[in-house]
């Protein structure tokens, strides 16, 4: 849309998806226009000018959670911390934990409580992506001589990836959370099993 495309709109955009992360957290996934638009202090229209609907908005949402995960924990290499590709595993892994227990929504995309099936399907596809991330790099560790040549790549980063969402699932949904640190120890363990790493 062209209002995105100044300064004054780009800010207002902003204003709605705070608006909405604040609506999702304080109703537990359940939002509408109205009250994003009252609690952003925006006309009741304000919305519609910037997403075509509220499936739109939650794909907004959605992406810009996957955006700011995969920033952190993902785009990085990690190389400034070690060569070793199983150290820079590690780094990810524990970014990963930390990042979803700082956003306000690591909660509820990991429970699935957004709902909206657009959102979801879209989710899908954002997971689907990390998920042939993992493939490669389970490739590149095995290629690096830390992962053993029998492990399966394709299977094992559907694994990895299935496990880290359902654990962070579990550890979030709980009234009293698991603390970070038994999280990514865990974590980094699972991980360490499944690919057979030593040491």
């Amino acid at each position: 849309m062209t209002l995105n495309r100044t300064e004054r709109g780009r800010q207002t955009r902003r204003r709605l998806l705070e608006a909405a992360t604040e609506e999702l957290v304080a109703h537990d996934g359940v939002m509408d226009f109205a009250a994003v638009a009252e609690r952003a202090g925006l006309s009741p229209g304000a919305p519609y000018r910037h997403f075509a609907s509220k499936s739109d908005l939650l794909v907004a949402l959605v992406d810009a959670f996957y955006d700011e995960w995969e920033a952190l924990a993902y785009r990085p290499t990690f190389e400034e911390i070690s060569d070793d590709w199983w150290v820079c595993e590690r780094e990810r892994i524990q970014r990963t934990v930390e990042f979803h227990y700082a956003h306000p929504l690591g909660a509820l995309v990991q429970q699935r409580l957004i709902g909206d099936a657009e959102a979801v399907r879209h989710q899908r596809l954002r997971t689907d992506s990390q998920v042939r991330g993992a493939v490669k790099n389970v490739s590149r560790g095995q290629a690096l001589g830390r992962v053993p040549r029998h492990i399966d790549a394709e299977l094992c980063g559907a694994l990895l990836m299935g496990g880290v969402s359902q654990a962070l699932h579990s550890a979030l949904a709980r009234r009293r959370r698991l603390p970070r640190e038994r999280v990514i120890c865990e974590l980094q363990g699972f991980m360490q099993r499944v690919l057979c790493i030593e040491g």
